[in-house]
């Protein structure tokens, strides 16, 4: 099958004979294919990190949470809070929290306790049926729950013990005078940490838990920070659509008007609204390489426009229209751009599938580790690419490409055909 002129005359002069513009065209290939290549793996891993922390947040976190009343450390009677939620078709469990300083031998360590009621929580969260789960997840007096990050920090397994000391006890008899002496209420009152021993250990892929949580029974969370048996700082719950939730939201406000009640879109909108921004940053800011390489193309096809310009003087004398001309050069800077987005495409999307190999040897050849967990949150490079986002990288390139051609077309559709057959090439 004949291919029309124009078409011909484009594949042409992308590998033109004789000189040296066949290299400069297939330089200007890379430009394109490294800006989009470079796309694809920025918006493909913020995408993953979105969703890996929202999804590790869901498993460990609750889809809401009421808190005590304003002025309030606890919430007395957790029951007509628990009943409401259940009037409303949502399963709720009581949580008592706080800071702990946890003490393994001769190293201490501030972390956080949580304090469960085993058979609740498993309506609430996913901890216990984690595939990483080891050991059991009913805990008794005694007994905690640790994430795997923890584990490895302190070098604890199932069955070691561990000392916990609560501040609120450490500092609760301590007492401030008018003229800023500090003494003692009960100076003979002796101190003891509570005693408990792993039973199971969790990993949920998400830093900030694994490194930093432990899990007791609520009543002994309740000791521990010195409140009594059923209280509760929060109720926190699970929905049966997490990211739909407002209506449900509206009506618990309106019967539980003095605890505040708080989705965990709200509880955690300062690290969703970062990635958010971040990520529309980095895509505003590597667009500019795509936009770099453009100008890579355009140098190349007016290179070509002065080397072709007695043959372009020929094709005006024949009487081809400077629109046929252009159009030449405009096919010229869609091909360069077609194929440096397809090698850009295919490079991005093998990078993002081989993301944590490509890491670990990095990690292995430099020495440090290119994606430390407590930094990033995550245990493992995300990676996500997103078919909306593909479609915009490609198009936005494949624009940026076809613009760059423009000048040059314009440049070789302006030639006056008398003067281009006088140039000597």
């Amino acid at each position: 099958m004949q291919l029309p002129a124009d078409i011909l005359l484009a594949l042409r002069y992308l590998r033109p004979k004789r000189t040296f513009v066949s290299v400069i065209t297939l330089l200007s290939l890379v430009g394109p294919a490294l800006g989009v290549a470079i796309l694809i793996i920025v918006t493909a891993v913020m995408s993953g990190f979105d969703e890996d922390i929202r999804n590790g947040i869901l498993s460990v976190q609750a889809h809401l949470y009421v808190n005590p009343a304003v002025g309030e450390a606890v919430i007395r009677d957790p029951g007509p809070v628990l009943e409401a939620l259940r009037r409303e078709g949502v399963e709720g469990a009581p949580v008592i929290d706080g800071p702990v300083l946890i003490q393994v031998r001769n190293s201490s360590v501030v972390k956080a306790v949580k304090g469960i009621v085993p058979e609740l929580e498993k309506r609430v969260t996913n901890i216990g049926s984690n595939e990483q789960f080891e050991g059991r997840f009913e805990i008794g007096e005694g007994e905690a729950l640790i994430g795997s990050m923890m584990a490895m920090e302190l070098g604890l397994h199932i069955g070691d013990d561990l000392l916990i000391h609560a501040p609120q006890r450490l500092t609760g008899n301590i007492q401030w005078q008018e003229n800023g002496e500090v003494r003692l209420r009960e100076p003979d009152e002796v101190y003891v940490p509570e005693e408990v021993r792993i039973v199971g250990i969790f990993s949920m892929g998400v830093y900030e838990f694994d490194m930093g949580i432990l899990f007791l029974h609520l009543d002994q969370a309740a000791d521990l920070f010195g409140y009594d048996w059923g209280d509760a700082t929060s109720i926190h719950a699970r929905v049966p659509d997490p990211f739909r939730m407002d209506a449900l939201l509206d009506r618990l406000r309106l019967e539980l008007e003095d605890m505040p009640v708080r989705s965990w879109q709200e509880v955690n909108a300062l690290l969703f609204g970062a990635l958010r921004v971040e990520k529309t940053l980095m895509v505003f800011l590597l667009t500019f390489i795509v936009v770099v390489a453009s100008f890579g193309i355009a140098g190349t096809l007016i290179t070509v426009a002065v080397q072709k310009t007695r043959e372009i003087g020929v094709l005006k004398a024949m009487g081809m229209s400077g629109a046929f001309v252009a159009r030449i050069f405009l096919m010229v800077g869609g091909i360069i751009g077609l194929i440096g987005t397809f090698f850009g495409m295919t490079l991005g999307l093998l990078v993002i599938h081989y993301r944590n190999a490509i890491a670990d040897v990095l990690s292995h050849a430099m020495g440090v580790d290119v994606f430390p967990p407590e930094l990033y949150h995550l245990t493992r490079i995300p990676g996500k690419p997103m078919p909306g986002d593909l479609i915009l990288i490609v198009v936005t390139a494949l624009v940026i490409c076809e613009l760059a051609s423009l000048i040059p077309a314009l440049y070789a559709s302006a030639m006056s055909p008398a003067r281009a057959l006088q140039e000597e090439n």
